[in-house]
């Protein structure tokens, strides 16, 4: 049956949201054995006891955060005697930031960015949560981010150690993790570790038949009947599970109904699905250029352009004068924001010993497609957040 084009106010959408990342699905299927799992671990909390400290581990797009938000609104909806906040580490980075988060969680609203001690602000939530009988539960959202530069190590001190200080409260955390060779014996001192004690949960990739059916099930909901023929779903599926990561999957059809719509056509193709694909298949790196601050995304173009320009191997020197001219920094602060690229997997450290040791930078296999293909090339200057909030009556 041969379809008509689409007239200008129609859509091929049903509801858009439901390809975003972060949607909570309708049906969350497949991860039963993994909720059950972090239900027992925040059942003490109802009772008032501090809970399990958890550890989700997997690779990125297998459900983690999913399984969080899903298991915080049931808590939410069940009792008021657990304080479930989710924080995410690719956005707040600093141990004030995180307890900021909390803060905004048990107030409504986030404290100022300078002026208040970190001392005061713990105070604070530690009164609110003793006043009202509550139990603080923080899931850490890829928590791998915080690792550098012992970020983790105090924020989870100050979470888990907040009873010892303030006698009375009751604190718990989930951590989720795509890094799996991140160590957390190595990454923690020896007293944070003895606090935490975190069983793990593991979330495996999805199965070929469970990327149909969740695929199947967001286009089923998301687009009108007909707009994803047989084939086309074959070849989503395949793109989908030869990556591993479901959010690859929801970016392609997406991506690639968009497509059809703006072509007036009524259905999706292959070849909207290959092109949307070599978009999406670098989320992940796309992602993690996009939260770099001002001065890092400096150095990695700087490493960028050095790298197309140059007929050798990048020398850390040559790309701290390109940098320089980017924008303002020292020496010393040039190579903290390279080491912090490194730590981020965008690039690569090579120390070759000659005459002295001269640093030689690799840029990873896909950082410059990925920049590319979502148009983030050349961006210099990425904003570092928003201005700061006005003092409220509640701090003076």
């Amino acid at each position: 049956m041969k379809h008509s084009p689409l007239m200008s106010d129609q859509t091929l959408f049903r509801d858009p949201d439901l390809f975003d990342f972060d949607h909570p699905p309708e049906e969350f299927n497949y991860r039963d054995t993994q909720m059950n799992d972090l239900a027992l671990a925040l059942r003490p909390a109802v009772q008032g006891f501090s809970p399990l400290n958890t550890v989700l581990r997997g690779p990125p797009g297998t459900g983690k955060t999913t399984a969080v938000r899903r298991i915080f609104a049931e808590v939410e909806e069940a009792t008021q005697r657990i304080v479930p906040v989710l924080v995410s580490c690719q956005v707040h980075r600093t141990v004030y930031a995180a307890f900021a988060q909390v803060h905004r969680a048990l107030f409504g609203q986030t404290p100022p960015e300078s002026g208040v001690p970190l001392t005061r602000l713990m105070g604070r939530i530690a009164g609110e949560l003793t006043g009202r009988g509550a139990v603080l539960v923080v899931c850490l959202d890829d928590a791998g981010y915080i690792v550098p530069g012992g970020v983790l190590n105090d924020l989870l001190a100050g979470i888990l150690r907040m009873p010892e200080g303030y006698p009375g409260t009751r604190t718990g955390v989930v951590l989720t993790l795509s890094e799996i060779d991140i160590d957390l014996s190595r990454c923690l001192d020896p007293a944070t570790r003895s606090v935490l004690q975190a069983s793990e949960v593991f979330f495996p990739l999805y199965t070929r038949e469970e990327t149909r059916g969740i695929l199947a099930d967001r286009i089923r909901a998301g687009l009108y009947p007909g707009v994803v023929p047989p084939a086309v779903l074959d070849l989503l599926v395949e793109r989908t599970y030869g990556c591993g990561d479901l959010r690859v999957g929801l970016a392609t059809i997406r991506r690639a109904a968009i497509a059809a719509e703006q072509d007036a056509r009524t259905e999706v193709t292959a070849a909207d699905i290959l092109a949307a694909y070599e978009v999406s298949r670098h989320l992940e790196t796309a992602m993690t250029v996009g939260l770099l601050d001002a001065g890092e995304r400096a150095v990695l173009d700087a490493v960028l352009e050095a790298d197309r320009e140059e007929e050798e191997a990048v020398i850390a020197g040559t790309a701290y004068i390109r940098a320089r001219e980017k924008m303002p920094m020292s020496y010393t602060g040039f190579y903290h924001r390279l080491h912090k690229l490194e730590r981020l997997r965008l690039v690569d450290l090579l120390v070759v010993r000659g005459m002295g040791q001269t640093r030689v930078i690799l840029v990873r296999e896909g950082v410059e497609e990925a920049l590319s293909a979502t148009g983030q090339a050349g961006a210099t200057g990425i904003a570092a957040g928003c201005a700061g909030v006005c003092e409220d009556e509640t701090w003076r």
